[in-house]
């Protein structure tokens, strides 16, 4: 067997294959459009969430809580009523997170697997500790005094657009109804942050911007507007804005490791290896960040001409995932950057 040689052909080859965690750089690079197509046909089940305050047990109301699935993203956004639960329905057979958050509390995220077998309603209950009050920011009971700010008449409309949005997937009267709980309350941050997510999906990306940057205005500590906004101007390619908008985030939560994976995703995508392995690297530390942040180190590995570490990285993705849909990739993957390895051990004499 010849040894991989670093041939125009090959080259081309070895990077399509490689950059496995491109696919968070650029999904359709890979391939992946007919895997990630068939994971969206046909529906498998529900979801039911619960989310209790860890300290007294209390069901905890106006938690945003979100669906996310690799690679595609957000595919679901909710608040918690007053029996601090949502649910979502309609979903897919793949890997899904779960990320609960609140103002005043530790964001929390599980993972869940759906199976064809799965097609009744999962359960999932989830915790939240309260944050420690480090003497900056508003008291938790400010938060919650801005909350009954809010007129009956303008909720009422707020959660008819969360259950258009949700779970008829209906983006036109979700959007209309969000319009008119801000006509009815115009501070209503909330309302302008899920109208930009409605309008995401509608792909009116000018319009979502707008109510995206709306919410941060109304409430500069109004953390969750920051992560769709971040992933809007990264496919349209303003990075500047991006990484300025992310390092803002981080300010607001250091601890939330979708900061630093987007910073990284961001200096990856414009040949930064050396940053996006910074940002990487830190993204990997937190306690709370999934075996995707794997992935694309393993790709800022391979492109830094790094393919050990970008071996050892998808060989812990597979130790720490095993079931991954992409699983087969990596494997694929694995292979190449090990011929590499090796040919790299053995330089050929032809000239480079």
């Amino acid at each position: 067997m010849r040894p991989y040689c670093k041939t125009t052909h090959n080259q081309s080859r070895y990077s399509r294959l490689v950059t496995v965690a491109a696919l968070l750089i650029c999904i359709c690079s890979l391939g992946f459009a007919q895997s990630t197509a068939a994971q969206l046909s046909g529906t498998v089940g529900k979801v039911l969430i619960r989310i209790r305050d860890r300290g007294n047990e209390q069901q905890l109301a106006q938690v945003q809580v979100q669906l996310i699935r690799f690679p595609d993203g957000i595919v679901g956004e909710q608040f918690t009523g007053s029996d601090g639960s949502v649910q979502f329905s309609g979903l897919s057979v793949g890997a899904f997170t779960i990320r609960a958050s609140r103002q005043g509390y530790e964001p929390e995220e599980v993972q869940i697997d759906l199976r064809n077998s799965d097609r009744t309603l999962q359960s999932v209950d989830i915790s939240l500790m309260p944050r420690k009050d480090k003497g900056s920011g508003a008291p938790q009971g400010i938060v919650a005094a801005g909350v009954l700010k809010v007129p009956d008449n303008a909720r009422k409309e707020f959660d008819r657009g969360s259950r258009l949005l949700n779970e008829k997937k209906d983006f036109d009267r979700s959007i209309a109804a969000f319009q008119r709980a801000i006509k009815l309350y115009p501070g209503y941050a909330d309302a302008y942050f899920l109208m930009g997510t409605a309008q995401m999906q509608a792909s009116a990306a000018s319009d979502a911007e707008a109510s995206l940057r709306k919410a941060i205005a109304l409430d500069a500590r109004f953390i969750a507007p920051h992560y769709p906004l971040a992933l809007l101007l990264y496919a349209q390619q303003r990075y500047a804005e991006e990484k300025e908008l992310l390092l803002e985030a981080q300010k607001l939560d250091a601890t939330d490791w979708r900061w630093p994976f987007e910073l990284a995703r961001c200096h990856a995508q414009q040949g930064q290896w050396e940053g996006a392995l910074r940002y990487g690297v830190t993204a990997s530390g937190s306690a709370t960040a999934p075996p995707k942040v794997h992935l694309l180190l393993a790709d800022i590995y391979a492109n830094s001409s790094r393919p050990r570490d970008a071996i050892a990285e998808l060989e812990l993705f597979a130790k720490l995932d095993p079931e991954s849909f992409y699983m087969k990739r990596v494997r694929e993957v694995l292979n190449v950057l090990r011929q590499r390895s090796v040919a790299s051990a053995f330089p050929s004499s032809e000239p480079r």
